[in-house]
């Protein structure tokens, strides 16, 4: 195929264009279009849109969250150590807002969302006491009155006689270790006191240019450290999500700067020019340039995934340049490109016409992480195959003077490959290999095989587990109902269940909306055993505290919905437990904390259709074996599909001989 001067000035201008999108894309956003987040490679779970958003709500509320742990043995060095850390925090231009000390405002939400429902508020314990021993409130209401740490006001005794509203509220809103202290979340753990101090991050745990920051963060954890005699302790997606980043980083260097630097001088030590250098890195940087803009502009951005993979297409793409190049070295005394390209045509279109249909199958899997790639391998080896056809004949019109060094050892070494034992005798070896290994073949799909973590990492979120009675859990049970009223009352049931797994150590403990906002049912039912208690226990309170008039039950019933719930600032951090609805189906998650027994849970939840159990990385790992298949299927139809292309082309046996050696490749290294 002679090329022409129009063709290569069109895919000149191609690239020019493409050039100046990589500038658009890169400089002129705010953003650098390279994704990290492993979660974007998945396919979102169409099948339940309900449990795609609640998983999306519970990300959304972890990533974008950090957490910091102080200890020390000087209270007074510690309380110094985080004011200090706090007034420097949001200077690192990582976060946007946080919370160490609570507010008068903060402190008392809770108390202004839930007095006006007071009767009809009621804890477990409150429950089983006024059914069962109801005269047992008034001596209880006498303890605390004449406790001297109890600190009963005349205007809360008033509004509140039995003291009941006191009870519940200490119960609620607190789901750690921590206690007020001095405005301050802390603790004492093992001889050490603990303060702990929540981050809300400017952006996405997953941004580029917010990791680029983490610097600025160890710098001002390092200076508290030092002035303060203080140990910091942190964990959040962001450091994570940064040390992925870093090691895909550096890998993307060793592979692709280890390919380069290996083509570098692979080229010079044959070509021993400049230009066939100069020639090769250009089709390379062509093809890795047209794929990532092409990618970018298909999918927003181009996943690091991608990247590293795409440093490999160096090693694919070089391959037409150096067909052409070598017969440009072989035929140098009668030289002519058109002639040249058009004797090698045939070949490097029918290996990229191969290769394409190898990755083309990827690109009709619906998993986004493969179509990436599929997209961004196919334009890059397209890109650097037409670098080659249209511009090498017009950038090499003189002709190579340099002989192919090592000729002698080159035709003995191909010489031994001749050999009718070795050609029927290495390929047996290798196949019987391949078959004693598929029999002893396992795969593994845990994603969780995938987290090679730092030690100093998990260490810290452990600390800070262990330390603060809580962790960051993944593993959520969904509810859903026809109504709001049916989906709390719902909740509730399944709290029960809860409870008693929590008694037999199948879990740690759960979180559910539930437990701050109970259903209309309930609160009724608590609304008459408040009136009850007034009812037949007021007389005897009122002599009891010696009132000069009687007490009397005056509270009228007025629900307290998940709305009012929500617009109070107590919902801040447990308002993602409740979900949109989503096509007239309510819904609801209720986070697990450590379940020791996974599948007593899940043959629990097999037995009810409106429960849902979601863990992640185990949906993650399920979807890893199902596309795991499929991308095994559509290979087997690659290699079909190209033995038919090769058999046309070469013949039945020259075909099958063609097509062998990537087949065994594959045997192998899969053996």
């Amino acid at each position: 195929m002679p090329s022409n001067s129009k063709l290569a000035a069109l895919w000149l201008f191609f690239i020019l264009l493409c050039g100046a999108a990589l500038l658009r894309q890169t400089l002129l956003q705010p953003d650098f279009p390279l994704q990290t987040d492993v979660l974007a490679l998945l396919p979102e779970n169409q099948q339940d849109p309900v449990a795609q958003q609640a998983f999306g709500q519970i990300a959304a509320n972890i990533s974008n969250k950090v957490v910091f742990l102080f200890s020390g043995e000087d209270k007074q060095k510690l309380l110094d150590g985080v004011k200090a850390f706090s007034e420097k925090l949001l200077q690192t231009g990582l976060f946007s807002q946080f919370s160490a000390q609570l507010s008068e405002q903060d402190q008392q939400a809770w108390g202004k969302l839930y007095f006006p429902y007071r009767a009809q508020l009621l804890n477990d314990t409150q429950i089983a006491r006024l059914k069962n021993a109801p005269q047992s409130q008034v001596t209880k209401v006498q303890q605390q009155l004449y406790s001297p740490f109890a600190g009963v006001s005349g205007s809360e005794l008033k509004n509140d006689p039995f003291l009941l509203f006191r009870e519940f509220i200490s119960t609620q809103g607190s789901s750690s270790n921590f206690t007020l202290d001095q405005g301050y979340l802390s603790t004492e753990y093992q001889g050490k006191e603990y303060i702990i101090l929540h981050a809300d991050l400017l952006q996405s745990p997953y941004n580029m240019q917010l990791q680029g920051n983490l610097n600025n963060l160890s710098k001002l954890e390092s200076d508290i450290k030092t002035r303060f005699d203080v140990q910091i302790a942190h964990t959040g997606t962001l450091f994570y999500a940064a040390y992925g980043a870093q090691s895909a980083k550096d890998e993307i260097s060793t592979i692709g700067i280890g390919s380069i630097a290996g083509i570098i001088l692979l080229i010079l030590l044959v070509y021993r020019s400049v230009l066939p250098l100069a020639l090769a890195l250009l089709s390379i940087g062509c093809g890795l340039l047209v794929a990532f803009v092409v990618t970018v502009a298909v999918f927003g951005k181009v996943h690091l995934f991608s990247l590293v993979f795409g440093a490999s297409l160096i090693g694919v793409s070089i391959d037409y340049a150096f067909h052409y190049l070598t017969e440009r070295l072989v035929t140098k005394d009668n030289w002519q490109p058109d002639v040249a390209l058009k004797h090698i045509f045939n070949a490097i279109t029918l290996g990229l016409i191969t290769s394409l249909i190898g990755y083309l199958g990827l690109l009709i899997a619906p998993f986004p992480g493969l179509q990436q790639l599929s997209l961004f391998s196919v334009v890059g080896l397209l890109a650097a195959y037409l670098s080659v056809v249209c511009w090498y004949p017009f950038l090499t019109k003189t002709a190579s003077t340099a002989a192919i060094p090592k000729l002698v050892f080159l035709s003995r070494w191909l010489s031994l490959w001749q050999s009718p034992k070795l050609r029927l005798y290495l390929p047996l070896i290798l196949l019987i290999f391949s078959f004693i290994g598929f029999s002893t073949l396992r795969f593994d799909d845990d994603i969780r095989q995938l987290q090679a973590l730092p030690e100093s990492l998990k260490t810290q979120e452990a600390q800070i587990k262990t330390v603060s009675g809580v962790g960051q859990s993944q593993q959520l049970l969904l509810v859903r109902a026809d109504s709001e009223q049916a989906l709390l009352t719902r909740l509730e049931e399944t709290g029960e269940q809860l409870k008693r797994w929590e008694k037999e150590q199948v879990l740690s403990g759960y979180q559910s909306i539930a437990q701050y906002v109970p259903s209309e049912k309930t609160q009724k039912e608590n609304f008459k055993l408040v009136a009850s208690l007034y009812q037949k226990q007021a007389a005897l309170l009122t002599d009891k505290l010696h009132f000069s008039t009687p007490i009397r039950f005056d509270s009228q019933f007025k629900l307290l919905t998940v709305q009012d719930f929500l617009s109070s600032s107590a919902s801040q951090s447990l308002g993602f437990l409740w979900l949109k609805e989503i096509k007239g189906v309510h819904s609801a998650v209720i986070l697990l904390n450590q379940v020791k027994d996974p599948n007593r849970v899940k043959a629990f939840i097999d037995l009810h259709d409106d429960l849902t159990y979601l863990d992640k990385a185990d949906q993650v790992s399920h979807v890893f074996k199902k596309y795991r298949v499929q991308i095994s299927k559509l290979l087997i139809a690659a290699y079909a599909l190209i033995s038919l292309l090769l058999i046309w082309r070469y013949g039945l046996k020259l075909g099958i001989v063609v097509i062998s050696p990537p087949v065994i490749a594959a045997c192998v290294a899969l053996a």
